[in-house]
């Protein structure tokens, strides 16, 4: 029987037939796919936390992974990228990521006043003390009794652990690997006493029943000599700079304690930032020569003196865009922190200003308007980029303060205490 119809693909193939000189174009080959252990092992881990909340919906095995897999939440926390990375500072009560434009925003965590740090008003003045691994340890004030606390917290992930003080005040650090995050954190508070000697208190998360303890060994300081907040945590040690541009330092497990002079180069003053890099201490300084990057090769021992291996080095003149047009003048340029996602950036905060006319009581007078700014600085190719702009009535303001933060799944082991 004849069927006086044909779909139009059954035309086309019975044309391809018919046709003694024509051939059909094989069909299309599917896209190729990526094996789930490269997907699973290597892209997700490298993604901000916000990413991964909008991933977790995928599949019920994908959720499992991201949302209840403590292998994989260790392996991200560890494997900090530029997608996860910024600079940030707690200022005023509040997390700012300072990234450009929508970068931000998949770096910021999703409360950036840590409300849930200060849920029915118990608590306030929340002060940072430092940042590892991508946790906060901050210090806060009892509404009622004015007793200080320590928060250890996830902002990511909104987690946390509220511990008593019940030590002297000091400048405390936090001691926080991903890679073996099951074996939980320790903090460090060192604290001055008659004004040249440094002690320090140790406090763990996986000792039970713990509370703070005084650790052997002392620190000998100059007169007057302060360590600064924001410690750096690299090699199994906590290292604080001093007003005085030295640099101390705690073994945790070991208890061992003692002191490092900066680079014969960054000694002659300047301001000084410390950072890590794959448990590698790197030092930052700031001159009126230029920019130079240090990395501590050796503590010394034995009588020896410490090593520091030159990183880089550049002039003011040879970082475009740093040093300011000839209507303005430099105030002070602080390395204000290393990104956790990128060796080769370094930011800068810098306080410059210009000469304006201005009316005052009448008369036209010129005067300064200092304006801050942060600044990234790729060592490797040169390039300088302005971040953002930094707001506040303060003289410093918080410049000192600012970190690298990677927003990571890390996990807040089991406290082995009770809460205060």
């Amino acid at each position: 029987m004849y069927t006086p119809f044909l779909s139009s693909s059954a035309k086309f193939f019975q044309r391809g037939m018919d046709s003694g000189d024509q051939r059909m174009s094989p069909p299309p080959r599917p896209p190729a796919q990526l094996h789930e252990d490269l997907v699973c092992g290597s892209i997700l881990p490298r993604l901000p936390v916000r990413s991964l909340a909008r991933f977790a919906t995928v599949s019920k095995a994908w959720c499992d992974l991201i949302l209840g897999n403590a292998a994989f939440a260790a392996l991200q926390a560890q494997n900090p990228s530029v997608a996860s990375a910024a600079l940030a500072r707690f200022h005023n009560g509040l997390f700012e990521v300072l990234a450009p434009g929508g970068s931000a925003a998949s770096v910021a965590p999703p409360d950036p006043s840590l409300s849930f740090l200060t849920a029915g008003g118990a608590y306030q003045q929340l002060e940072l003390c430092a940042c590892t691994g991508g946790l906060l340890c901050l210090t806060a004030v009892h509404s009622e009794s004015r007793r200080l606390v320590f928060f250890v917290c996830n902002p990511a992930t909104r987690s946390f652990h509220l511990i008593r003080y019940g030590c002297p005040r000091g400048v405390a650090g936090l001691a926080y690997d991903p890679a073996t995050a099951e074996r939980g954190y320790d903090m460090i508070l060192a604290a001055t006493q008659g004004l040249q000697t440094c002690r320090f208190f140790w406090f763990s998360s996986r000792a039970a029943g713990s509370g703070w303890r005084a650790r052997r060994g002392t620190v000998r300081l100059a007169l007057f000599e302060a360590l600064q907040p924001k410690p750096a945590y690299a090699g199994g040690r906590l290292h604080w700079l001093t007003n005085r541009g030295n640099i101390v330092w705690h073994d945790v497990a070991r208890e061992l304690c003692g002191t490092l002079p900066p680079p014969p180069c960054a000694s002659g003053g300047g301001n000084m930032d410390l950072g890590a890099w794959s448990g590698r201490l790197r030092l930052a300084c700031a001159t009126n020569a230029g920019l130079g990057l240090w990395e501590l090769a050796s503590y010394g021992g034995a009588g020896a003196a410490a090593r520091w291996d030159t990183v880089h080095w550049r002039s003011w003149r040879a970082i475009s865009g740093v040093v300011a047009p000839e209507r303005c003048f430099m105030w002070s340029v602080v390395p204000a922190g290393m990104e956790a996602g990128g060796e080769e950036a370094v930011s800068l905060a810098l306080r410059h200003g210009y000469k304006a006319t201005r009316l005052v009581d009448g008369v036209a007078r010129k005067q300064d308007v200092v304006r801050r700014a942060l600044v990234r600085y790729d060592r490797g190719t040169g390039a300088t980029a302005a971040a953002v702009e930094l707001t506040g009535r303060e003289v410093h303001d918080g410049l000192g303060t600012v970190f690298g933060y990677h927003s990571s799944l890390a996990a807040l082991p089991r406290l082995n205490m009770g809460d205060a």
